[in-house]
């Protein structure tokens, strides 16, 4: 049991380790704590009981001469009860911290009070189930205050967990479209179960007074747990032990599945636009060179048929068509240069008023809506060109997809969500197919039929917003409509 736990603690960090912003790591790194100290000192309690070997034996699986050490050892009874009832009393309050930093489902000022009320009821309670107090406390009105305060402390106890939960799952299904936080929080949430189910088996009676104090001063009765009278509790312990913990490895397997294809494909999108980059230059060079030739014939020819309407009109498409090519060579050159980014504090409504105010006249069938949700805008480091070009490149492709479409409407988002700053721009356009989606980021790939589209706008949005430690993602469906929402680190 004991190799059991350790194994769970490694996995929890294993989970928690550089995922979460710095509020909610310091909860679960308290939840985690609570958990070894009500543990340990559980164990180290009963050990005043030697009769308890056979319990100790059958759930916490202790060696003969490891269970008689502890035994003969002399531990401080009460130092003992008041770690129990700490560590019960901080997983619940972690717990529910955590839920909420983690969510943030609250104001900024909500989730402050929140803080300020669990830390003052886990002091209210330490002070409550202290031993001094009840060895203290004679008078019998009193003696019920501190009952009544128990049946109270036990209800709000019960009260955390579910609210911890019900916000996880509340965040889970708000926030449907954003595939890393809805994999991150449900990850989370199924792993916090197995871990708040065995807390509950083990430490459902606690905290709780474990002494009296007898008619010699001095002289205390220490109290027996509630802890190995249910006998079906006893058997089925350890089985629920071991399937806790597989099923945390599971869902930790399948989280870190998900992440690595994700990583991986972001390493493949940006090898594959180095690749691009590399033949970029020869491509484009000798492209260059045969436009120029056309160029200079189609001139020529231009000048010695001036009198012939026909061929003169001919010429001029040709000499447009040359030039509109040299433009898309020397924007494909420009895109798939090295990027070096000036990352600088800025909000992210910055670059998305700049894009914004690039777009050209557009038609009256393509409405644009900016929709800023968070005031102040979130903050993060940023190149403020480099992403505001990114954003137009979006922007254009959502306009271009509403092209003969009676009524368009673009939204452009920005929002904060769980740390990150995010930019979202959506149409109701005619959608890509999910067949295409995982091949979207790659260089030259395009859906648009067009000799000006070498299919790079995504590509370089792709490698801008990963060179700011950021993600992007598209959802698409055929008929509803596109959206590519960008996800940078909030200062």
């Amino acid at each position: 049991m004991i190799i059991v736990t350790l194994i769970f603690l490694s996995v929890s960090v294993l989970v928690t380790y550089n995922k979460l912003n710095s509020t909610s790591t310091r909860f679960m790194y308290g939840i985690i704590a609570s958990w070894v100290v009500s543990f340990v000192s559980f164990v180290l309690y009963l050990s005043k009981f030697n009769y308890y070997y056979n319990i100790i034996d059958s759930v916490f699986n202790f060696s003969p001469g490891t269970w008689n050490y502890l035994v003969l050892a002399k531990f401080n009874p009460l130092l003992l009860i008041r770690l129990l009832n700490l560590g019960v009393m901080l997983f619940y309050c972690s717990l529910l911290g955590f839920a909420v930093s983690f969510t943030r489902s609250l104001s900024p000022g909500t989730q402050r009070r929140t803080y300020i009320v669990l830390a003052a009821g886990f002091a209210v309670s330490l002070v409550l189930y202290d031993p001094a107090v009840h060895i203290a406390v004679q008078n019998e009105s009193l003696r019920y205050a501190l009952a009544l305060s128990n049946h109270v402390v036990h209800f709000a106890k019960y009260v955390m967990l579910v609210g911890a939960f019900t916000l996880m799952v509340h965040y889970y299904w708000k926030y449907p479209n954003i595939r890393f936080i809805k994999n991150m929080t449900l990850v989370h949430t199924l792993s916090l179960i197995p871990v708040a189910l065995l807390h509950v088996m083990l430490f459902s009676w606690a905290p709780k007074n474990l002494v009296k104090a007898t008619y010699l001063e001095g002289y205390y009765n220490y109290l027996q747990p509630t802890f190995g009278t249910h006998k079906l509790m006893l058997s089925i312990m350890p089985y629920v032990v071991y399937a806790a913990l597989t099923f945390m490895l599971v869902i930790v397997y399948k989280y870190n599945s998900i992440e690595t294809y994700r990583r991986n494909r972001d390493i493949q999108i940006n090898k594959s636009i180095d690749t691009a980059t590399l033949g970029t230059r020869a491509f484009t060079h000798a492209l260059k060179n045969h436009l120029i030739a056309i160029q200079s014939e189609a001139e020529y020819l231009k000048d010695k048929h001036a009198g012939d309407e026909d061929t003169v009109y001919s010429l001029n498409l040709m000499l447009k068509s040359c030039e509109a090519g040299m433009g898309s060579i020397n924007e494909a050159a420009d895109k798939f240069k090295r990027i070096q980014l000036n990352l600088q504090a800025q909000p992210l409504e910055a670059p998305v008023r700049q894009a914004l105010s690039l777009l050209e006249p557009r038609s009256a069938t393509v409405e644009v809506r900016f929709i800023p949700e968070s005031v102040p805008s979130p903050v993060a480091y940023i190149d403020a060109p480099h992403l505001s070009e990114a954003i137009y490149n979006l922007l254009k492709n959502a306009i271009e997809s509403l092209a003969g479409q009676e009524r368009g409407i673009v939204t452009v988002e920005i929002a904060q969500r769980n740390g990150w700053g995010m930019i979202r721009i959506s149409d109701n356009g005619p959608g890509v197919p999910e067949e295409l989606l995982d091949q979207i980021f790659n260089p030259f790939f395009t859906t648009k039929a067009s000799v000006n589209n070498w299919g790079i706008g995504l590509s370089y949005c792709h490698k801008i917003v990963t060179g700011h430690d950021g993600k992007i993602q598209v959802e698409s469906k055929v008929g509803a409509g596109t959206s590519f929402t960008i996800f940078l680190p909030v200062v």
